[in-house]
């Protein structure tokens, strides 16, 4: 349960976000909040944190590309070309730094959440997982498979994840876009992973 002290940040970060968003991104962060604690509960994840991580996921999405790579370049999370050519892709680590700096956010699971929002990664922690599939999933996401994933996700959140992975490398494909290494190595742990358990 939510105490006093925690809803009132909930309620301050909201505040602050329906200032740094569009309407339409402050919509969908409220969704993925949503949805990130209903999968929080399933899966047995502390809902407080999945919501925190859930609201705060896009904290950074809509800053002007040359000031992500400004700050991706000064605090050195620049890894390749790929977010020299698609600064939005630094949107998950510059805003893990600005939420750890702007709001004292210091949960590193919180902060491993944010970060790695949009391309995942290996090894991912089950907050993280949960923030990733959140994003792709929640109420307002409109593509052809998104039912599919939405029903999965609440099946098996290791099937969802992979899942959810393809997902996005398919949508890059299809569209002709720069696909994030990181993504891919991704891609490749957990389809390692899920060929090893047999799932």
């Amino acid at each position: 349960m939510r105490t006093a002290g925690t809803g009132s940040k909930m309620l301050e970060y909201e505040t602050i976000l329906r200032d740094k968003l569009t309407g339409s991104r402050y919509d969908h962060v409220r969704a993925v909040c949503t949805c990130a604690g209903e999968l929080a509960d399933l899966y047995g994840i502390d809902r407080e944190n999945a919501e925190l991580a859930g609201l705060l996921h896009d904290y950074a999405r809509d800053m002007h590309p040359d000031d992500l790579l400004r700050i991706g370049r000064a605090r050195k999370l620049v890894t390749c070309n790929v977010e020299e050519q698609v600064p939005v892709l630094l949107h998950g680590p510059v805003g893990a730094v600005l939420i750890k700096e702007e709001l004292g956010i210091n949960d590193i699971q919180v902060l491993d959440a944010v970060a790695l929002h949009t391309l995942a990664g290996p090894g991912m922690g089950r907050l993280a997982q949960v923030i990733y599939i959140a994003d792709l999933i929640a109420v307002g996401r409109d593509f052809p498979a998104v039912s599919h994933l939405r029903n999965l996700a609440r099946e098996n959140l290791d099937k969802a994840l992979l899942e959810c992975i393809a997902s996005t490398i398919c949508y890059c494909l299809e569209r002709r876009q720069l696909i994030h290494p990181q993504t891919i190595e991704a891609w490749n742990f957990y389809s390692i992973g899920n060929r090893e358990e047999g799932i």
